[in-house]
Formats: structure tokens, sequence, C-alpha cells
């Protein structure tokens, strides 16, 4: 099952915010993707739990924090961070 990935609005900021500030932006942009891509097949195998429904996932020096809606199949990531 495929599940449909989309990121909140603070998260997309964030991601911009991000790409500015750490040279190259590139490879952050490619962290996103990798994450989103990651995220498709079984978010909750992939990530780690932090509390009731929030999870993480790093990919090189980026961290998304995510919240899964299995009934929807869909994964929402709330936020980024620099690793």
């Amino acid at each position: 099952m495929t599940y449909d990935v989309v990121f909140s609005l603070e998260a997309s900021s964030e991601l911009v915010r991000i790409a500015g500030a750490v040279p190259p932006s590139a490879l952050v942009i490619q962290a996103a993707e990798s994450i989103r891509r990651k995220l498709q097949s079984d978010p909750q195998g992939i990530g780690s739990p932090l509390s009731e429904g929030l999870f993480y996932i790093d990919a090189e020096s980026l961290r998304a924090f995510f919240v899964i809606d299995r009934d929807h199949m869909t994964v929402e990531i709330t936020d980024f961070r620099v690793l």
C-alpha cells in the first residue's frame, strides 16, 4: 500500500528556511525528497516514535517529524529540523 505524503504549511516554510540557510540547498531538498519517498511505503516501520502518534525520520542532515493517518492512507510531515 502506498501512503500519500503531504507537508504542512509550517513544515514547508521551515524546509524553505533551512534550504536557504544550510548550503548547498540542493542537498537539503534531496534529503526531504528521500524522506518523502521512504514514508510512502511503510511510515510506521521506517519512522521512530516520539510520543503519542508523532514519529521522526532522518536523512542526511535533516530530520522530519510526522503523523500517520492510517484510515486515509496519508502521512503529514509537520516539521523539519537540521541535524
